[in-house]
């Protein structure tokens, strides 16, 4: 089912949100990676809905059918009001049930960041190739002008560098990827420094993590760094980490999904 919040700057976010109907067992709120959309996650909600699971998410702001240019965010704010928005709402709607974020590369860094800082009462976490660190280092130059723009031109928009074929082994994927209408390969400078800003902010403040999280990456993620997910694990006692050997950067698209859906689900059960 199709619905849409309103954020305070009057940005309409647009998403989807599925319920498996009667028995609920857990919702997960859902927050994709850059350049995507909620859409290209439906085979996976369908799954979590078989499993007694309602999904929400919306589009972030700047990507797939939700309001504003393409790539651009000036930083955290909206997207932090945006999950508390989708948390209270989801409350509303299915009062008692557990709730769980879910976030994916970009989506994973600003899940992890919105959990330290807000400390939501929620039952926990699944973060997925989180953006904490990448796998290339960017060159220092370019960091530096990154920190001089982004307070005078914030919405200055470049292409986002992705290599596509390094998200996932199943070519299937890479290709609906390519043709997606939806999809892009833009970043505003404000996204760029804030992504950057918040994997920093976790990686200092892991040890004050107070609820339970799933932390997934594959060994061969080439897009986010897999070190950057073992030393956010290594500072705190509440993360689950499981490094998925030879995955590449989408987990949920790669030839092993089966096993990875299991080892969400079963982690869910535990958890709950």
């Amino acid at each position: 089912m199709d619905f849409s919040i309103r954020l305070s700057n009057k940005q309409l976010l647009q998403g989807i949100i599925e319920s498996p109907g009667e028995n609920i067992k857990a919702g997960i709120i859902l927050v994709h990676g850059l350049g995507e959309h909620i859409g290209r996650w439906s085979a996976w909600i369908k799954r979590f809905n078989d499993n007694r699971i309602v999904v929400a998410g919306v589009d972030l702001p700047g990507h797939g059918i939700s309001d504003g240019k393409r790539g651009v965010m000036k930083n955290y704010t909206f997207v932090n009001e945006m999950l508390d928005v989708l948390i209270d709402e989801f409350r509303k709607t299915f009062p008692g049930i557990p709730v769980f974020l879910y976030g994916h590369s970009l989506g994973g860094g600003i899940v992890l960041e919105y959990i330290l800082k807000k400390k939501p009462t929620i039952k926990g976490a699944i973060v997925t190739s989180p953006w904490l660190k990448l796998s290339f280092e960017p060159d220092k130059s370019k960091l530096i002008l990154v920190r001089i723009i982004k307070s005078i031109l914030p919405s200055l928009v470049q292409p986002s560098g992705l290599v596509v074929d390094h998200l996932s082994h199943d070519s299937t994927v890479i290709t609906k990827y390519i043709n997606d209408p939806l999809v892009h390969d833009r970043i505003s400078v404000g996204l760029f420094h804030a992504a950057v800003t918040a994997g920093d902010f976790s990686l200092e403040n892991a040890e004050i993590l107070n609820i339970p999280v799933l932390l997934m990456h594959g060994s061969k993620d080439s897009i986010t760094s897999p070190a950057g997910s073992r030393e956010f694990a290594s500072k705190t006692n509440k993360v689950h980490l499981k490094i998925w050997d030879e995955g590449f950067h989408e987990l949920h698209n790669e030839p092993f999904k089966d096993e990875v859906f299991d080892y969400i689900n079963d982690w869910i059960e535990k958890t709950i």
